[in-house]
């Protein structure tokens, strides 16, 4: 949750939903291959649930934040997830 304290976002959907794919991150690390990439697809399910926010305000910095974080794990996770 490092990124969110860096950003400092305050939106308790991005909160709640980084702290589950922190949780999913660790366990994809301590994991085989094969849950690996189970563990990259519920990292993409997270991640879509915050593209797709229905309260997405693009003037909001926190949004802004939101949806670069959630970029950045499509970008890192998206690939591993159809292996």
């Amino acid at each position: 949750m490092e990124e969110a304290m860096q950003y400092n976002i305050k939106c308790p959907i991005f909160l709640e939903t980084e702290r589950v794919i922190r949780n999913i991150i660790t366990k994809f690390y301590n994991a085989g291959l094969k849950e690996k990439r189970d563990y990259a697809q519920d990292i993409l399910v997270e991640t879509n649930t915050l593209l797709l926010c229905s309260n997405y305000n693009s003037r909001n910095p926190d949004c802004s934040n939101c949806h670069s974080i959630s970029h950045n794990h499509l970008q890192k996770y998206g690939h591993l997830s159809k292996k």
